[in-house]
């Protein structure tokens, strides 16, 4: 999901399939993302009436899988300059959330749309945050499938669950993380899947940009046998470009990996991939360094769980680097207490090793917890409470800082 601060704890998404790439996925990323919107679209799946177009009235409209939340909430925020020395806000949020879910025949597609607006009453700062993602499956026959994943974000806190731009600023910035991928079934049990993966970085302040604007293409080979209904054996090549606008600092990297996708039960996955990954900086020289990845997804009647570790290179985030190996994971949970009241709890981990021309300048450590409740009082309304608490370590001569946010807030379903 999950913006990308703040990932309010009240909000659960829909699953959605696993893709691996080089770092966590990006339609997990997307859940992480959304989740910091503080949309609580658990209620879209609890209802089970005719949609609010019937109701209404418009019969044409009656048979689209829309669903329409909105929201407003409140809180305070003891570091919302993200400082040493923290100057307190408190601030005001409203969002709204649209959905569209056709998981049914040949083709099959999932659209979610955000808005947020933050607004600060004691400090200079408004937050802009808004996301699209997408996903379409369809299958030309019962060899041949398609599949693509598209999200695209505009926000202005830092992003504490992907590699995306420093954590110590407060600055507008635009990505996206677009997957396609082509799988082909040679024989019942092997099949080949190629695939596509384009990211872009680009910041509003150009003294941020400077150093972090980038794109992004990676191409993927990955070759699946299927040793039992519940396991499949993975050995995959990807081979990744990022081309800077400005900074130096352009790079290949080949990746050389094997893994196992295992159902251990019907609720429980788990995937892992682990290699080599070997990269060549533009007049810098190459180096290599172990590549790992992991998700563990388990969903059942009222609770889910979805952790998702990596580790390998990333792109720098600071000035003066050139090269960073980040040690990342992430993990969310849900769980319903009752009928009507549900918690949610995140926490999110990384631990960046940094080098620049001259060697070492340094390691940095990241933590974000989040906690939540959620209240359904019924199938329009509903009432939450959220606790998120941010450490982020300093590196060299750039401090680092700690930041609590308490929150609650309305939303209504139509």
């Amino acid at each position: 999901m999950p913006e990308g601060r703040d990932v309010p704890t009240h909000v659960i998404l829909p699953c959605r399939i696993y893709q691996a790439t080089k770092h966590v996925d990006s339609l997990t990323l997307a859940l992480l993302f959304a989740a910091s919107f503080i949309v609580p679209l658990q209620v879209i799946a609890q209802e089970t009436s005719a949609s609010p177009f019937e109701e209404a009235g418009i019969g044409w409209l009656s048979a689209i899988p829309i669903q329409i939340t909105a929201g407003v909430d409140m809180g305070y925020d003891d570091n919302a300059t993200l400082t040493p020395s923290p100057e307190g806000s408190l601030f005001v949020g409203e969002n709204v959330v649209l959905t569209y879910n056709r998981a049914s025949g040949q083709t099959q597609f999932y659209g979610l749309g955000i808005g947020r607006f933050d607004q600060y009453f004691d400090v200079n700062r408004n937050d802009v945050n808004g996301n699209v993602t997408m996903s379409l499956t369809h299958k030309f026959s019962t060899r041949l499938s398609f599949y693509a994943s598209v999200f695209a974000a505009y926000q202005t806190a830092p992003n504490f669950q992907s590699n995306v731009g420093p954590e110590n600023v407060v600055s507008d910035h635009f990505y996206t993380t677009d997957i396609f991928s082509l799988t082909y079934h040679w024989f019942p049990r092997f099949s080949m899947i190629t695939s596509y993966t384009f990211e872009a970085v680009k910041y509003a302040q150009a003294s941020i940009g400077n150093s972090q604007d980038r794109v992004d293409n990676t191409f993927g080979e990955k070759f699946q046998f299927s040793l039992t209904r519940r396991t499949n054996l993975v050995g995959e090549y990807r081979f990744e470009t990022i081309n800077y606008d400005t900074a130096p600092t352009d790079s290949t990297t080949h990746f050389i990996l094997a893994g196992i996708d295992h159902n251990l039960t019907e609720h429980l996955i788990v995937h892992a991939r682990a290699g080599e990954s070997f990269r060549s900086l533009e007049n810098k020289g190459s180096m290599a360094s172990p590549y790992f990845e992991s998700a563990v997804d388990y969903v059942s009647s009222n609770h889910s769980l979805s952790w998702t570790t990596s580790y390998g290179f990333e792109s720098p985030t600071a000035a003066g680097v050139t090269t960073t190996k980040t040690w990342r994971t992430g993990l969310i949970l849900t769980y319903g207490l009752t009928s009507r009241l549900s918690s949610t709890a995140g926490v999110y981990y990384h631990h960046d090793e940094n080098s620049g021309e001259t060697g070492s300048t340094g390691t940095q450590d990241s933590f974000n917890l989040t906690l939540g409740l959620r209240y359904t009082i019924n199938k329009h309304f509903a009432l939450h409470v959220d606790y998120s608490h941010t450490t982020l370590g300093s590196l060299g001569s750039t401090p680092g800082y700690s930041e609590n946010r308490y929150f609650g807030g309305l939303t209504y379903t139509y």
